[in-house]
Formats: C-alpha cells, structure tokens, sequence
C-alpha cells in the first residue's frame, strides 16, 4: 500500500511540475476545436432528407463529424505556421499556441500530419468516396493558406467552397443527394459568413487591416457592405425556393432564417463577423439557431 501511494505522490508531484492540464490545453487549442461547429453542415443533407434519426445514420454520424473536423483542424494548424509572424502582431491571434511559441513548428506539423491520416484511416469504413472530400477539402485549405488568401474576391469564394465540400462530403457519406437548391443556399450563405468576417476584420483592425491580412488593404468598406447585402438576399430566396420544393410547410422557417440573416449583418459591424464566435457568443442568433432547427424538426418528422 505504501509503495502505491508513493508513486501516486511522485506521479503527482511530476504533472504539477510540467502543469499538465495546462499542456494539454495548449495542444487541445492548437486544434481550434470551436471551429468543428461547422463541421455540422456534414448533417444537413440527412437532416432535410428526414433520416438523421435512422440507426445506419446515428450509427455513422460520430465518426463522420470526427473525421472531417479533424482534416480541419490539420488545415488550420498549417495555417498558423503560415501566418505566425502576423498573428503575433494581431490582438487576439498572437494567443495561439503557435505564434506565441508554446508549441513548436516541427511539433505543429507532426499534429496535422496525424490528424489528416487519422482522419483517412477513419474514412474507409464510411463510403468509398468520402476520402475525396476530405483530400479535396484540405487541398483547398493549403491552397488558401499559401496562395489565394491574398487575392481579393477569391479569398471569399475559397473560404465559401470549403463549407459548400462539407455539405456535399454529408451527402456522400450518407448517400444522399444534396439538391441544387440546397447548394445554392448553403453557397450563398457561407458567402455572407466570408464577407462579414472579413468586413468585421476591416472595422476591427481599422488603419492596421492590411498588416495583418493583405487582401484587406483591397477592400473597401461600401464593396463587402454590398456583399454582405447580396448575398443575405440570393440566399434568402434560395431557401424560400428550396422550402417550396419540399411542399411540406417548411417555408413557415423562412420568417425566422430572415431575422437570422439580419442579425448577423448587423453584429458584423460592431467587428463580430467570425461565423463560430457570432454563433456561440450572441444570443440572439444562438436562439434563432435553436427555434429555426426545432420548427424544422417538427416540420419533418
């Protein structure tokens, strides 16, 4: 018994010396774990379809959503090795655990290669193409990563197609088909998410836009307004058309996924434009989230 307790003692006194929950913290962060909200959209396609209750699809759910937020997370680990320099000058940024040094490059890099392989492993027991969207997803990633991130517009469009593989990665993995409207909707959408991040940027930072993000240096404040604005409304008729095309009520939702349109345009010029931190941090989007999937939930089941 007394040798138990001294290696329980040791074994404690070594994780308080290393401040192990801190550890683990730093490597969880490194993952941005928030940021697997939106793997979320992968559910949309079952969800509309009316077959996310059924066991094939509860059954599969767990290790779809792990799969793709982990080929996210390794997305987005090499995008903070990229841009370390810069998030250690942006306010909020030079927090993460790569640009303020608590994790190293080499260690960085090792975590995404493990967590896109992972992610692989776990896709050959889903379907037979649900690797492809997974490849394709991160593809897109590095490409925004190294390259198209600083050109104008496209960045936007880059970050859109990346919710858009999502949605189509759900219905593949699912064997469902996403239907054009659908597509549509969650295009325009997520190019309203894209424009208002960037333009909450832009009212953040103010004068020091373009030292944290090239491409803000070529917006221009009225140009991601009228994106902002066109967009909300495409998407907003792309939804009343796709509800129509289900012939079942569901358009009694389109009142409640205007309010949430608007609400978003309106944080985003207070500088809250990113998608995940609007979702989690306003309540009133939050419960608009909540209200809109609950009636659409009664609506089809």
């Amino acid at each position: 018994m007394k040798y138990w307790s001294a290696c329980y003692e040791t074994c404690r006194k070594a994780a308080e010396a290393v401040n192990v929950d801190n550890v683990l913290m730093d490597y969880l962060g490194v993952l941005r774990p928030r940021h697997w909200l939106k793997s979320l959209l992968i559910l949309f396609p079952p969800f509309f379809a009316g077959t996310i209750a059924e066991p094939s699809v509860i059954k599969s759910i767990p290790l779809v959503l792990i799969a793709f937020s982990f080929v996210a997370s390794s997305g987005y680990i090499i995008n903070d090795v990229r841009d370390a320099e810069f998030d250690s000058r942006h306010h909020v940024k030079r927090k993460r655990m790569i640009s303020n040094g608590l994790i190293s490059v080499p260690t960085a890099i090792l975590i995404a290669v493990a967590l896109f392989a992972t992610s692989l492993l776990i896709s050959l027991v889903l379907s037979k193409s649900f690797w492809i969207y997974l490849i394709g997803y991160l593809l897109v990633s590095l490409s925004y990563t190294f390259i198209l991130k600083k050109i104008v517009i496209i960045d936007v469009i880059v970050i859109a197609t990346g919710f858009l593989i999502r949605v189509l990665a759900g219905g593949d993995a699912f064997q469902i088909v996403v239907t054009d409207w659908l597509f549509l909707t969650v295009f325009m959408v997520a190019l309203l998410l894209a424009a208002g991040k960037r333009l909450g940027e832009l009212i953040l930072l103010g004068d020091e836009a373009h030292k944290h993000r090239k491409s803000l240096n070529d917006y221009s404040h009225s140009f991601l307004e009228g994106t902002l604005w066109f967009s909300a409304s495409a998407a907003l008729v792309m939804y009343a058309l796709y509800t129509l095309e289900h012939k079942n009520g569901l358009f009694y939702t389109v009142p409640v996924a205007a309010f949430g349109l608007l609400r978003y345009i309106y944080i985003v010029h207070d500088g809250k434009g990113d998608p995940t931190e609007a979702l989690l941090k306003d309540k009133q989007i939050l419960g608009t989230g909540v209200l809109w999937m609950a009636m659409i939930s009664m609506i089809i089941y």
